[in-house]
């Protein structure tokens, strides 16, 4: 749904798990402004919904339960665009893409990050939490057609929580650290792979060397959305929500279903 060209654009953001810290920090962040108005919404008090993303089940997980809060929020707010806050290939992006379509743009931090970091045909590496992950995100990078810049992803043995209840310089120095090899294999930028590292990115920059610029996914995924909302104000008459039929999105059996991360 377009924005009137003098409105601002609408984004609703979703974080898909259940405790708020995390969505505490980003809206510290990220603030409305005159032609970007920003709502954010995650999945707490809903029972089904994991703390955080660390296994596949978890992502599938948190998907089922915040869906009908995504679509509940979109039927009663009209939001202009919505960008999916985990660092992954989520499956929320594809069943909010699959139920609206071109009328309300969808995407994730993960796959804004990496259109930011490829956009000057550039290199990149990304750091992100657990070990486990690894893998994962390099199969997603691959999966997207972005594999031929990427110099790998590195993890700093981090849960997403331990991002934030540990010592900061500790967290930034794991993360610097992590980064070094990357760099090294030719990175020119680092992509944050956590949305909780965004709070941390400018103490994250000063431990990189100079040269090296990083990629938060949520302002990439910000920048992209307004962008794409504008544009389409300008070529496409407003169209109406589809119809309420569309509800029910069989989640855990879509070819989306890979392992993610917060």
């Amino acid at each position: 749904m377009a924005p009137a060209i003098d409105q601002p654009v609408r984004l609703l953001c979703i974080i898909p798990i259940s405790t708020t810290g995390m969505t505490d920090d980003l809206a510290r962040v990220y603030h409305s402004t005159a032609t970007l108005q920003i709502t954010f919404v995650d999945g707490r008090d809903l029972d089904d919904c994991p703390p955080c993303i660390e296994n596949h089940a978890q992502a599938i997980s948190s998907t089922n339960a915040v869906l009908p809060r995504a679509i509940e929020y979109i039927s009663t707010h009209s939001p202009h665009a919505v960008l999916v806050c985990c660092f992954s290939d989520h499956p929320l992006v594809y069943a909010l893409e699959e139920r609206y379509g071109d009328e309300v743009p969808v995407t994730g931090i993960f796959q804004a990050a990496l259109q930011e970091a490829t956009a000057s045909g550039g290199k990149f590496g990304i750091v992100t939490t657990s070990t486990s992950w690894e893998q994962p995100l390099k199969d997603s990078v691959d999966d997207l057609g972005f594999g031929t810049y990427s110099t790998g992803v590195a993890a700093t043995g981090l849960s997403p929580l331990e991002l934030e209840s540990l010592d900061r310089d500790f967290v930034i120095d794991r993360i610097a650290t992590s980064s070094k090899p990357l760099i090294d294999n030719g990175a020119e930028s680092i992509i944050l792979g956590c949305a909780g590292m965004a709070v941390l990115e400018d103490n994250i920059l000063s431990a990189l060397p100079p040269s090296i610029k990083t990629i938060d996914g949520v302002r990439s995924g910000m920048t992209i959305l307004s962008r794409r909302v504008e544009e389409t104000a300008l070529t496409k008459p407003v169209l109406s929500l589809l119809d309420d039929t569309k509800t029910k999105i069989a989640v855990s059996s879509t070819m989306r279903d890979r392992q993610q991360i917060l």
